[in-house]
């Protein structure tokens, strides 16, 4: 694990509170909220890391104010930290807040996806950067790559703002000592450090100042600091007015624009303290001076790309809204347009079983069931289609009644024996007492059957089902699990997208829409539950529906 800890801090001696500079603060605050801003989080936090086994918040921005307390600390000692310093790589998360350990329950709670940016210095990570959303809809690629954009400008901002802190407390420690204070900073050639008189005339140059200014030593000692201020700040009394701050308060800062020797502008930001002596009496100021020029206009770059990217962003969600417009009529018509001939072929097919349409032989009659089933599994396909159409325009209604978990699981273990058991073999475990919840028998029905269909259709030949009914604190829940092909872990979510499939080279073969899955976890989620699942390649899969309990309870 490595970390980067070469004094690279935000809170230092500069203040005498301890706490992180003002401008420093107000920095941390403003890109965070930058960063929140660009890639549509809820929230973002800048951490530090303070040693091997510890982190502090340094800064949190939370859209809707209840942001993380900054100067909290978290020992690393959950796996994913570790893994993030290690690997230094970003990190994608998506969770259930409730299954999260202590303490990171409370800080993340009403999150369901964040990444983690590690903020890298010198080949050791420093921090990261945190941004999450508290709806369950993962971050984009083109999000991912702002956020890592962002997080360099953090790095370099941080680095920046750390060394400016370093440089202002150790102007704090040689206040009785010129000399030192000399030796320290005339080598220097990142910063302007140099002494004024109590009149603000010019009594020590370093290297630094030389070269961002341009003035060499014998040209700008005895003269005075106003030189470097344009016409119209020396005409409004900036100059003055700086020192009254800095006598008056202990120091001054600000960004504004400076004049360098042969006249060209540069944006500076300036830190100005008061030095006294024993008796209080003011000896002089010391000033610290940063061109911070590039940093501006890549600053002003970065906004000016996130304006494109949200112009962008805007443009893309308006043509996914047609897009998905066009898609839920296509499923809307689709459905409704087919199941007229649906009806009139299972209309014929009655009738050719009833013998009305003439006997058929035993061919006809094989002919007869295949065609019994493939109409039976379009008429189910149609079903879905619909239910679909309808969870996209919000016009699903649940009519929601107190019945018991047991009596749906074995009916629809049932229904998917009829066309199942001379496959695969069913087993249904049921408790002894009643399992209530309060939920919408037909899309319940719907949810289980899907869950049971898919464990049939991934089985082989011969393969054991089982079907759960289980109660336990406060949830009731149906555990389906076969022994089928399994699935890689990392793509367990892309099952419960609409229209999503696994497809490898083993299930290439196998039909279906990719709706049935998405169908159960939505309709699961509207009654206040959820489906999740769990599989392995080759170990076969365990899906789960949880609901909670009904009013009469359940068996414990």
């Amino acid at each position: 694990m490595s970390v980067y800890s070469a004094g690279l801090k935000t809170t230092g001696s500069a203040s005498s509170d301890g706490g992180a500079l003002p401008g420093t603060r107000r920095f941390i605050d403003q890109l965070l909220e930058a960063i929140a801003t660009a890639v549509r989080a809820d929230r973002a936090t800048l951490t530090r890391i303070e040693s091997e086994s510890s982190i502090v918040i340094e800064g949190s921005y939370d859209v809707g104010g209840t942001a993380a307390e900054p100067g909290r600390r978290w020992r690393i000692s959950a796996p994913e930290i570790r893994r993030l310093i290690a690997e230094q790589r970003p990190m994608i998360q998506t969770w259930d807040p409730k299954r999260l350990p202590s303490p990171f329950r409370e800080q993340l709670a009403g999150v369901r996806c964040m990444v983690t940016l590690p903020l890298v210095i010198d080949g050791g990570v420093f921090g990261t950067v945190a941004v999450s959303r508290r709806q369950d809809r993962p971050f984009t690629g083109s999000e991912l790559a702002t956020l890592q954009a962002l997080g360099g400008v953090a790095v370099l901002a941080l680095r920046q703002l750390g060394v400016l802190a370093q440089a202002e407390a150790v102007t704090a420690e040689l206040r009785n000592s010129d000399e030192r204070f000399q030796l320290l900073v005339e080598g220097v050639k990142d910063y302007a450090i140099f002494m004024l008189d109590p009149l603000g005339q010019v009594t020590s140059w370093n290297a630094g100042a030389e070269r961002i200014k341009g003035y060499r030593a014998d040209e700008i000692l005895g003269r005075h600091f106003s030189t470097f201020y344009r016409a119209e700040d020396i005409a409004s009394g900036k100059p003055a007015n700086a020192l009254a701050v800095a006598e008056r308060e202990g120091a001054y800062r600000e960004e504004g624009w400076r004049v360098r020797k042969d006249g060209t502008l540069f944006l500076a930001n300036v830190t100005i303290t008061a030095l006294h002596d024993e008796a209080g009496r003011l000896r002089g100021f010391a000033k610290v001076t940063r061109d911070i020029t590039e940093q501006q206009r890549v600053q002003d770059k970065l906004l000016e790309t996130e304006r494109r990217e949200a112009a962008r962003f805007h443009e893309l969600a308006d043509q996914l809204a047609v897009l998905e417009q066009t898609k839920s009529r296509f499923l809307n018509l689709a459905s409704h347009e087919l199941r007229t001939p649906v009806a009139l072929i299972r209309g014929y097919l009655s009738l050719f079983e009833e013998g009305t349409l003439g006997q058929l032989n035993d061919s006809g009659r094989g002919a007869l069931l295949v065609l019994r089933r493939q109409v039976q599994d379009l008429n189910f396909l149609i079903g879905q289609m619909l239910e679909a159409a309808r969870l996209h325009a919000g016009m699903l209604a649940l009519r929601q009644e107190d019945f018991d978990l047991r009596v749906a699981a074995a009916e629809a273990v049932e229904r998917v024996r009829e066309v199942a058991a001379a496959d695969h073999v069913l087993d249904l475990s049921l408790p002894a007492d009643p399992v209530y919840v309060i939920a919408d028998a037909d899309r319940l029905s719907t949810i289980l059957l899907a869950l049971l269909d898919n464990a049939v259709k991934y089985s082989p030949e011969g393969g054991q089902i089982g079907c759960e009914v289980l109660a336990d604190s406060g949830w009731a829940q149906v555990k389906v699990t076969d022994q089928g092909l399994g699935i890689d872990p990392d793509h367990l979510d892309q099952l419960f997208s609409q229209f999503g499939r696994v497809v490898t080279s083993d299930t290439a073969s196998i039909g279906g829409a990719g709706l049935g899955l998405y169908l159960a976890r939505e309709l699961a989620r509207l009654h206040g539950g959820d489906v999740t699942a769990e599989s392995a390649l080759g170990r076969g899969s365990t899906f789960v529906l949880s609901l909670p309990l009904g009013k009469r309870g359940g068996a414990s």
